[in-house]
């Protein structure tokens, strides 16, 4: 099952690692964009990839949340 592979620790330090990666290649895309210059092929890649990856991270990060209660009315 997916909750098993990583710990906790783990998932936080991919999830920061993760969120840093993209937030980097977004500026980088937002930057040649705002430069009205051609992005490179090897950014374009990278974005693609990294959009492929986070698919990954999804499943990995809905199969460790524990649905809520309902909560009841009063």
């Amino acid at each position: 099952m997916l909750k098993d592979i990583l710990t906790p620790k783990i998932r936080k330090i991919a999830y920061y690692v993760f969120a840093l990666v993209g937030v980097s290649l977004g500026a980088t895309v937002a930057g040649f964009t705002a430069a009205a210059t051609a992005i490179p092929m090897a950014l374009k890649v990278a974005l693609a990839v990294y959009s492929y990856l986070g698919i990954a991270f999804g499943f990995t990060a809905a199969a460790n949340v524990a649905p809520e209660k309902p909560v009841e009315p009063f």
